[in-house]
């Protein structure tokens, strides 16, 4: 959709509304504005746009800018419109209208919202505040590890008291759900294979997957019996912001609440870190050393946040949400080495962060029968 014709559809009232909220004082009439699309690395199915909403208001004599963010989702395949998938539709509208992130344990920012806008065309409009990060620029390794101490921090106030929400539209399988998805999706690696050039050794990560792809039920039903706390499943660099407002401390700000979930201890970081990797904001080279340093600051986040258990349990979550990752990144490997046309860059790149999944995926197999008996304990 073109920008005139999207400006078309905007709902001037609403506009105003917002642009009110965002300045604190009643705004009757936007003249001067415009809307930008924002380029994202990756976009949901579910999101037809993001556009970033801007301009100019008289106030008093006085011209203050202002600056606002809509997204717009849309329903997509049939499972997406079911509330148990990985990829409802509608949750992330869902969530803004809830008090969810209102109830967010202290060191997690979140973007407002301003208002969710039902569309007579059946899309949804979510009208935000806007985020914009202190400097664009790579992270750091105390960026990294921050970010993972807050998360830590997050995600062991569920274990230590904080409640969690029961809206029946969180997915709470999503792990499940997701490989599902990529069984759907994917390219059937059974086909290319075969077809593998002779100079590509990928013997022992073909053997390593499926022994894993063999085993996925017996570690799913491992990690439903973890800790259980809110996850937010969508850790990639470009939800998430680190800024310090005001010469205070530093603050972590996640947007994009599409995959909220109540997942296992420790699933959140396997999947900031195994998104990372693939998205290569960390080099997959560097990819032991950064998972050293995110899980060590992780388990000081938790200890932040109170919580003293076993460090098998996070542990494992961990690993399992890395591992399984390989139900999308080896199917893709796979055709990729079977192509006429190899770029031996990308093969190799490629090859190192699955190594990475497959070392995950035998730690996380030792690791499983504790697991399986610290719920027997527990339950005792």
């Amino acid at each position: 959709m073109n920008q005139l014709s999207l400006s078309k559809r905007v709902d001037m009232e609403i506009l105003h509304q917002c642009v009110s909220k965002i300045l604190n004082v009643r705004v009757n009439c936007v003249e001067n504005w415009g809307l930008d699309p924002i380029v994202c690395k990756s976009l949901n199915f579910t999101t037809e746009g993001i556009y970033r909403i801007h301009g100019i208001v008289d106030i008093m004599g006085k011209e203050v800018p202002w600056s606002l963010v809509v997204k717009i989702i849309k329903p997509g395949q049939v499972e997406m419109n079911d509330p148990w998938y990985h990829n409802y539709w509608r949750r992330e509208a869902l969530v803004n209208q809830s008090d969810i992130l209102d109830n967010l344990p202290h060191v997690i920012n979140t973007s407002k919202c301003y208002n969710v806008e039902e569309k007579t065309d059946g899309s949804v409009w979510i009208w935000m505040e806007e985020i914009i990060e202190d400097s664009i620029k790579i992270w750091s390794e105390n960026d990294y590890a921050f970010v993972a101490r807050q998360l830590g921090i997050f995600n062991g106030a569920y274990v230590t008291g904080h409640t969690l929400p029961e809206q029946t539209w969180i997915c709470c399988n999503w792990l499940e759900s997701w490989i599902s998805g990529c069984k759907r999706y994917a390219s059937d690696p059974t086909i290319y294979y075969p077809q593998i050039q002779r100079r590509l050794d990928l013997e022992n990560i073909w053997n390593s997957y499926t022994y894993l792809n063999n085993n996925i039920n017996n570690h799913l039903q491992a990690l439903s019996k973890l800790p259980r706390v809110l996850a937010h499943q969508d850790l990639s660099r470009q939800n998430m912001f680190i800024n310090t407002y005001q010469d205070a401390e530093k603050v972590l700000t996640l947007i994009d609440w599409q995959f909220l979930s109540i997942s296992g201890l420790g699933e959140d970081l396997g999947k900031l870190y195994g998104v990372a990797m693939s998205q290569g904001n960390i080099q997959s080279d560097q990819g032991d050393y950064y998972q050293k340093l995110l899980f060590k600051n992780y388990i000081e986040g938790l200890k932040d946040a109170g919580w003293n258990g076993d460090i098998t349990l996070p542990r494992y979550g961990f690993c399992v949400s890395v591992a399984l990752r390989s139900a999308w990144e080896v199917p893709k490997l796979i055709k990729l080495a079977a192509s006429s046309e190899i770029d031996l860059n990308v093969i190799e790149n490629l090859t190192r962060i699955v190594s990475i999944q497959m070392d995950l995926g035998v730690e996380a197999d030792r690791l499983m029968r504790d697991v399986n008996l610290w719920e027997q304990e527990y339950i005792k």
